[in-house]
C-alpha cells in the first residue's frame, strides 16, 4: 500500500503508513411517517466520503520507513499541508492496493505536533472528496418579464474528425500534469486515461505493478493521443 496527496507535480508520499485510517461513507436517506403504515425510510443520494488518517513525519530515516531519501525534516510535509489547507488546494488523494482510493479532496482539518523528544511530528488530517460544480448562465428577461429569444444561427457540421496531439511521457510527468499543459484543464486527465488506457497499463505491467492504478503510475517513453 502507498499513499499519496498529488497537487499537479507538488506530491506528498507519506513515508509511513497511518497506525490507523477511517473511511466513511453514507447516504441522505430521510425517515418519514405515513399513515397506517408507520415509519419509511425514503433512500437518498450519496453524500460525500470523508477519510481521516494518523501517522507521523518522521524526523529521520527509520528502518521501517515505506521509502529512502524523503525529506527528512517533518515541518516541510507538516507546513506544506497546511498552506495548501489555508489556499483552498483540492489535491488528489491516492491509496493503492485496497482499498484503491483515487479522488479528489478538500482539507477539512490538520492536527499535528510532538509527543516526545524524538524530532517526529504526529498528525491526524481530515480529507472530504471534493466535487467540482459547473453553474451554466441564467437566461436574459425583457423588462416585461419574457425571455429573449435568439436566433439560432445553423452551424455547419465539419466531417473533420477531433484534433489530436501526440505525447511522449516524460521521467516527472503526471497525467494531471499533462491534461493542464496540453488541454488547459487538469480535470481532462481522465479523458487521457480512457483514450490510452491500453497503452498505460501495458507499461505499468512491464514496470511490475498489476495495473497503473487509473493512471496515476505513468513512465517514461509511453506515447499518448491527447484529443484537444
Amino acid at each position: 500500500m502507498e499513499i499519496w496527496l498529488n497537487n499537479e507535480n507538488d506530491k506528498i508520499r507519506f513515508p509511513i503508513l497511518p497506525t490507523s485510517f477511517k473511511i466513511v461513507t453514507a447516504q441522505q436517506n430521510t425517515a418519514q411517517n405515513v399513515h397506517r403504515k408507520g415509519e419509511i425510510n425514503l433512500l437518498g443520494e450519496k453524500s460525500l466520503e470523508t477519510v481521516e488518517l494518523t501517522s507521523f513525519f518522521p524526523a529521520k530515516e527509520y528502518s521501517f520507513c515505506q521509502y529512502k531519501g524523503f525529506n527528512t525534516n517533518p515541518y516541510f510535509y507538516a507546513n506544506k499541508i497546511k498552506d495548501w489547507k489555508n489556499k483552498k488546494v483540492t489535491p488528489r488523494l491516492l491509496i493503492t492496493g485496497e482499498p484503491d482510493i483515487n479522488m479528489c479532496v478538500s482539507i477539512e482539518a490538520f492536527e499535528y505536533g510532538e509527543d516526545d523528544a524524538s524530532g517526529d511530528v504526529t498528525f491526524t488530517i481530515s480529507l472530504k472528496e471534493y466535487v467540482t460544480v459547473e453553474y451554466s448562465k441564467p437566461k436574459k428577461n425583457t423588462k416585461a418579464g419574457k425571455k429573449v429569444k435568439k436566433k439560432k444561427i445553423k452551424k455547419k457540421r465539419s466531417s473533420k474528425a477531433k484534433k489530436t496531439t501526440k505525447y511522449t511521457v516524460k521521467k516527472g510527468d503526471t497525467l494531471w500534469g499533462i491534461a493542464k499543459k496540453k488541454t488547459g484543464k487538469s480535470s481532462n486527465w481522465k479523458k487521457i486515461y480512457k483514450k490510452n488506457k491500453s497503452v498505460i497499463e501495458k507499461a505499468a505491467k512491464k514496470h511490475g505493478r498489476k495495473s497503473s492504478s487509473n493512471g496515476h503510475w505513468i513512465y517514461p517513453g509511453t506515447k499518448l493521443v491527447i484529443e484537444k
